[in-house]
């Protein structure tokens, strides 16, 4: 008898004192996935539907942001006894998730109705940061009383997204981008210490990834965001010009801090033949980040991911890294020829680095293969 996966994973966690007790059945999935996308795809066709005339019937009743508030309001406490009635159900999880952004974008229109934010006036910037409140708040209470997994992470995203903004309106523009990026490595890094919590922290980690990338691919200067805060809104970056210096180097002490972390984890002493070297390239890479912020945010997701074996987050970091090199590589103020010449002497250094880890740690690699 062939004794499955899960139970092996079981009995090794028991072996080593990780979990105790019988191991826990497995939930039955109802289906192949393929069974289980139609029934999504129907979910929401049915509520799209559904949503459809109920609208065009309360369009015809009514023509009021009151009104509008009041049935988004309905359909988000619908779509919440949803979720929490009916679970591992996908035809209802997508019924329920289309409902939900329906009662969203209602509870924003009426907000955008009534604060008349469509007319303009004076009092617009004021306006604009009540609404991103609002979301905040809608968002947050949407993230802790819907369990659901992706519903999560559109309202970590969402709500994330309009607190950086609400951040960047304070003057913390420089900043907000080592503040995510400290976020996501302390809620990673704790992901296991707050186990009977996993499935919130993941999607906010995750949310809290996908904020951080946003902000970097919309920060460069190319897109000139800096110079947008500042005519649009009358924001001036906190600390002028040396804001983004600090702000960079404050990038490198998140990666550092997190090798430092990861090798205490693995029992390898920050003062010894792996620790120091491990710290010595950290801190280059640190300082390196300082020009080119992006890899050093890369590296982080890169280095948590693998550490995890969290593959969809080591993805995420290497398609961070090659966006931003990307963008980085347009950006320079060079020459074709300086272009090429400084990837050549990268690629030499590189190809130096990964002899001399050969010739320090030999065989490494092969003993745990």
């Amino acid at each position: 008898m062939t004794v499955r996966y899960e139970t092996k994973l079981w009995q090794r966690l028991a072996k080593n004192d990780l979990v105790k007790g019988e191991e826990p059945l497995l939930a039955e999935d109802g289906g192949p996935w393929y069974v289980r996308a139609m029934l999504g795809i129907a979910g929401w066709i049915g509520a799209l539907f559904m949503l459809g005339a109920l609208f065009s019937g309360f369009a015809m009743l009514f023509d009021s942001a009151l009104a509008a508030g009041v049935l988004g309001l309905v359909a988000c406490i619908v779509s919440v006894v949803i979720y929490r009635s009916l679970k591992n159900n996908d035809f209802m999880a997508q019924f329920g998730f289309a409902i939900s952004l329906a009662g969203q974008g209602l509870l924003i229109f009426s907000m955008l109705q009534g604060l008349q934010l469509f007319e303009g006036g004076e009092e617009f910037i004021g306006q604009i940061r009540l609404l991103a409140f609002t979301l905040v708040v809608l968002q947050a209470i949407l993230f802790l009383m819907i369990p659901n997994f992706l519903h999560r992470i559109w309202s970590g995203v969402i709500g994330l997204g309009a607190l950086t903004f609400l951040m960047i309106q304070f003057g913390l523009y420089p900043l907000t981008l080592a503040i995510l990026l400290a976020a996501v490595a302390i809620f990673w890094l704790q992901e296991f210490s707050w186990a009977k919590y996993s499935s919130m922290v993941q999607a906010l980690g995750y949310s809290f990834v996908f904020v951080c990338f946003a902000h970097l691919v919309t920060e460069n200067q190319v897109l000139g965001m800096s110079r947008f805060w500042q005519e649009a809104f009358g924001v001036a970056p906190l600390g002028g010009a040396w804001g983004y210096t600090v702000a960079a180097l404050l990038l490198g002490v998140v990666l550092v801090a997190v090798v430092f972390v990861l090798l205490k984890r693995a029992g390898i002493k920050p003062i010894s033949d792996m620790g120091l070297p491990a710290l010595l390239l950290a801190l280059l890479m640190a300082l390196v980040g300082i020009r080119a912020p992006g890899i050093s945010i890369a590296l982080v997701f890169v280095l948590i991911g693998y550490a995890h074996g969290n593959r969809v987050l080591t993805g995420i970091g290497l398609v961070t890294l090659v966006v931003f090199l990307s963008q980085f590589y347009y950006q320079l103020n060079l020459t074709l020829l300086q272009k090429s010449l400084v990837l050549f002497f990268s690629g030499i250094a590189l190809l130096l680095l990964r002899q001399l880890m050969h010739y320090l740690w030999p065989n490494r690699e092969s003993d745990h293969a």
